[in-house]
């Protein structure tokens, strides 16, 4: 954990990567948020406010008696959700940065296909 963002927000991302990554497939169990606040060190409350949230965004659901699970769906949406976030106020963020610096947007380009090269 980091100082960088609230915590539960950094246990909200850190699920979502996994799912994302497929480490946790539709209907898979995740850790439980008592897991949860014991590997990160963190207050169960803490635990329970991230996972509260993905499960009102539908990306898990509670199975009674057994825990929360991944929904299906989950990762299609997460990717989309991410992808719009990049291709708006990030992108847009770098662009404005890029102008202030002068840097065109063919430097961009390049920079950005010599880091594919290298798959940096």
């Amino acid at each position: 954990m980091n100082d960088s963002q609230p915590v539960f927000l950094q246990i909200i991302e850190i699920i979502e990567n996994d799912i994302i990554t497929q480490v946790y497939h539709p209907n898979d169990l995740i850790i439980s948020t008592t897991q949860i606040s014991k590997l990160y060190s963190i207050n169960p409350s803490t635990a329970v406010k991230a996972v509260s949230h993905l499960m009102e965004e539908g990306i898990l659901y509670k199975r009674p008696g057994i825990g929360m699970c991944v929904a299906q769906g989950a990762r299609e949406r997460l990717i989309q959700r991410r992808r719009e976030d990049f291709f708006g106020p990030r992108l847009k963020a770098v662009f404005a940065e890029a102008q202030t610096l002068g840097i065109s947007v063919d430097e961009i380009i390049e920079s950005l296909k010599e880091r594919e090269q290298r798959h940096d």
